[in-house]
């Protein structure tokens, strides 16, 4: 059942996004065979380029954006709204019902990095693929000697940080959205107020955090500076491994309390 349910979600997903991905490509190939004419004297041309430029750096944020307003329309329409009837119906546990959720969402954000990544190999396609790809290997091969070779470990922790952080991110809106059911009308404004509060929470403890950093002496701010010097390939592996720490706890209690909800306080009417 629950591979049918991430079928369903796929198929959704895909009738939605997967045009705008595919403009995304076909606004990238257009700029690429406007390169073909350059002629960086004439007007016309000057005024074609620029324009699919901005085309092609809209595309990629309307993309970025749908993805993410999709999910959130997706999950509400499948847990809240009158498809949630069925969906509650169903011999699936809100764990499943969460995770069938959360992984099609990481595959078409992931899908859409890869749209975007594919778009600018196309628009830079030629010499200027070379010199990128020969410019990357440079900068890898001075940072890994640089950092006594514990880049390629950098790369692999910031990666997993981005990874977890949009998980955190969409568990967030998951979060936010079923806070909102709680409520007996103006159900998206609660959703709306949620998030907000969490906003302003995590700027109270941001807040909190600074003035006690401030407080610190002299001594201790040139003991801590020193110590980051001196270790400063281990302070990066704290900061990265930290905040994907920091992020699965955050995670856990946003799916926590939605699982809660959806099992102890549905609320569809």
């Amino acid at each position: 059942m629950v591979r049918k349910l991430i079928k369903y979600d796929f198929s959704s997903y895909l009738k939605l996004l997967l045009p705008v991905q595919l403009i995304l490509l076909g606004i990238a190939a257009l700029n690429r065979i406007i390169q073909l004419f350059e002629d960086g004297s004439s007007t016309v041309y000057n005024i074609v380029f620029g324009s699919s430029v901005f085309l092609y750096v809209v595309s990629i944020i309307i993309a970025i954006v749908l993805t993410f307003v999709v999910s959130i329309v997706r999950f509400y329409q499948g847990m809240y709204s009158n498809e949630g009837y069925l969906s509650h119906t169903l011999p699936v546990t809100p764990t499943q019902h969460i995770f069938s959720k959360l992984i099609v969402t990481m595959l078409f954000y992931l899908g859409t990095f890869a749209s975007i990544i594919l778009s600018f190999i196309i628009v830079t396609l030629g010499e200027m693929n070379i010199e990128i790809i020969k410019a990357t290997g440079f900068l890898i091969g001075r940072y890994t000697e640089y950092s006594d070779g514990n880049f390629i470990l950098y790369l692999i922790e910031f990666v997993l940080l981005i990874f977890v952080s949009f998980i955190s991110s969409t568990l967030c809106m998951y979060f936010c959205i079923s806070v909102g059911q709680l409520a007996k009308k103006r159900k998206i404004l609660l959703a709306f107020g949620a998030y907000f509060g969490l906003y302003i929470i995590s700027q109270i403890i941001g807040t909190i955090l600074i003035i006690i950093f401030s407080t610190l002496n002299y001594e201790a701010m040139n003991r801590i500076s020193m110590w980051i010097i001196e270790n400063i390939t281990a302070f990066f592996h704290i900061v990265f491994i930290g905040g994907i720490i920091l992020e699965l706890v955050v995670s856990l209690i946003y799916f926590l309390i939605t699982r809660f909800i959806m099992s102890k306080k549905l609320n569809l009417t």
